[in-house]
């Protein structure tokens, strides 16, 4: 490997996971029935699962989902996990089958759809006490109309009659049997007892009430009338308010009263009129006078601030003042869900006060959520509609749980981005208060606010605690970056049939395609080096090494320059010549120099020149 060259590796996330070797349901110290209205506990044991971080237990009452529970625990050996619910069954969940399911979610990568494990059914068995749909009931005596007063409970009530002559324990009685009169029918078990009155009527008494029964908020106004197609010898209403006195020359009298404030109001238009040997009959008029709550308001039971998810809090309704409380039914909401309802027995008409009681089990889902909790009065089909309602100001909850790190994936950014710009960073980690994100890298710590260079890939690992749990994962981040080359020669001076090596070495993420260009022409591709062998002055020049990826390209370019190194003949011919013809000058000059001087020169004079004294 070339000293100019790096290495980096990238680890494979693997997830080894295990389906549970069984998934168990069962109730937590209690066996036999449960009585209504009462709390239990249901626990799963789901055993040998892992990674227990991808499981998730569900409950389910029939096909109904109620609640689910996931794990922050990192541990990837399996392990065994128990799940409670708690429950508060009513008449209605009587043979009903409870049941869990343990499914592990392990992504997009995992198999599809999640593998899941259940347990066999749990089916329960409730027991409650009778309560009859409505506390009277008018019966116009026939041989076909019977007298029931079946109800059910559990376990299966007994029967009492009053006011008859022989004791009966039927539920059942034909009216044609019986005096005209009230009768009470009393069913009773175990857990309590409930009664209803029927109301024995002639068949021939020929008055109509119109409406057949009346409901009429308190301080209201109300009327009813009565009315006969037969001749009579008189017709009235009796009543504690509104009575009618008795008027011979009418066929319809009207019952009212501007404003009622009496609460067990019981009135009856009477007619006289001759049947058999009796001389007057009479048909009661069923009232209801209601009156919706002077407020509802919901609250928790000894407890203020943010609950631990996983621990059981009371949540508590108060509903002030409402009449009549059989026909009352508090219903419980978490956002617009409806979590459990109770209903009322009582038979008192006046209005009271009531306290109705939730317990929950809050989650991290749960953070936030608005509970609240509604009094309806459902006072039949002569009752206003819809249903009179009064709800309680929704009640936010805190709900204080462990970090939950919900996105753990390699990552491949690019140079100059921050661990904090890490993928959906601020709601892939979860918990409350909100976790503290740290980060380390090669055992380190490292500022997640720093910008990330070519140099920084690796194995790292974010790390979210708060006070409640500190958990962490490892992921695996690639920087990737456009082309970058390293230095190298660039320059090439060399005489012709050199061989010449060009060597281009780049790095880039993802790895850079690479060629050459020369004269604007590719000359090689996919190499770092080309070579040229012989040299001439044919491949001087600029070459062009490139390197591409898909953020970018980068060049670099290198110069060759080739030396001349063979004879110049010309020049020589040139230099000899002038040489010489310098040598040839200079001889010349010289023998015309000799040959000037070996000559001399002469005068020669025709008569001598006499001396001069003292001339020698």
């Amino acid at each position: 490997m070339s000293s100019n060259e790096t290495q980096c590796s990238q680890d494979l996330p693997i997830t080894i996971y295990k389906t549970p070797d069984s998934v168990f349901i069962s109730t937590v110290n209690h066996r036999g029935p449960m009585t209504e209205g009462q709390q239990y506990e249901l626990q799963c044991d789901v055993y040998n699962v892992a990674p227990v971080q991808n499981l998730t237990v569900k409950w389910y009452k029939g096909q109904t989902l109620l609640h689910q529970t996931n794990f922050t625990d990192t541990t990837e050996t399996p392990v065994n996990e128990t799940v409670t619910l708690l429950i508060r069954p009513d008449r209605a969940d009587d043979g009903a089958q409870y049941w869990c399911e343990a499914e592990l979610d392990l992504g997009a990568e995992g198999p599809q759809p999640h593998p899941t494990n259940s347990s066999n059914p749990l089916s329960i068995a409730v027991y409650y006490k009778p309560k009859h749909s409505n506390s009277t009931e008018t019966i116009i005596q026939d041989d076909k109309v019977m007298l029931d007063c079946t109800v059910k409970a559990n376990p299966a009530p007994t029967y009492t009659w009053d006011h008859l002559k022989e004791k009966n324990s039927s539920s059942v009685l034909k009216s044609s049997a019986l005096s005209l009169g009230n009768y009470t029918c009393t069913a009773t078990n175990t857990l309590g007892r409930d009664s209803k009155v029927f109301i024995v009527k002639d068949s021939q008494c020929p008055v109509q009430i119109i409406p057949r029964r009346a409901v009429v908020r308190y301080g209201d106004n109300v009327s009813a009338h009565c009315k006969t197609s037969v001749l009579h010898e008189g017709m009235g209403w009796e009543a504690s308010e509104g009575r009618v006195p008795m008027t011979k020359n009418q066929n319809l009298i009207t019952w009212r009263v501007p404003e009622l404030t009496e609460w067990d109001i019981k009135p009856f238009c009477y007619i006289n009129y001759k049947i058999g040997d009796k001389d007057q009959c009479q048909v009661e008029l069923p009232v209801t006078v209601y009156k919706t709550p002077d407020s509802v308001f919901i609250s928790t039971v000894n407890h203020r601030g943010p609950m631990m998810e996983g621990q059981q809090d009371e949540l508590q309704c108060d509903v002030h003042n409402v009449a009549p409380v059989q026909n009352l039914t508090v219903k419980w909401y978490k956002g617009q869900t409806l979590l459990h309802q109770t209903n009322f027995t009582d038979t008192i008409k006046t209005p009271v006060n009531k306290t109705v009681t939730l317990l929950i089990r809050p989650d991290r889902a749960d953070d936030e959520a608005q509970y609240w909790c509604e009094a309806e009065l459902d006072l039949g089909a002569e009752g206003p509609q819809p249903h009179p309602t009064n709800s309680s100001k929704p009640l936010s909850i805190a709900v204080y749980f462990a970090p939950k790190i919900l996105f753990c994936r390699d990552w491949s950014p690019l140079t100059e981005t921050s661990l904090d710009s890490y993928p959906l960073n601020l709601y892939s980690v979860e918990g409350n208060p909100r976790p503290d994100v740290s980060w380390r890298h090669k055992s380190s710590s490292v500022n997640s606010s720093m910008p990330l260079t070519r140099y920084d890939s690796g194995l790292y690992e974010i790390i979210a605690g708060n006070d409640l749990n500190s958990v962490s994962c490892f992921m695996n981040i690639t920087v990737e970056y456009a082309p970058v080359f390293y230095d190298s020669q660039e320059k090439f001076v060399v005489g012709e049939d050199s061989n010449i090596t060009l060597e281009c070495y780049s790095t880039g993420n993802p790895e850079p395609e690479m060629w050459w260009s020369f004269k604007n022409r590719n000359i090689s591709t996919g190499r770092r080096h080309i070579n040229i062998e012989r040299a001439t002055s044919t491949n001087a020049g600029v070459y062009t090494c490139s390197a591409t990826n898909k953020f970018g390209r980068s060049d670099k370019t290198f110069i060759v320059e080739i030396k001349d190194d063979s004879p110049n003949y010309i020049l020589t011919v040139v230099v000899v010549v002038v040489f010489i013809s310098l040598v040839l000058i200079i001889l010349l000059v010289v023998l015309m120099l000799k040959r000037r001087k070996s000559r001399g020169n002469y005068e020669v004079h025709s008569e001598m020149q006499p001396l001069r004294n003292g001339d020698p």
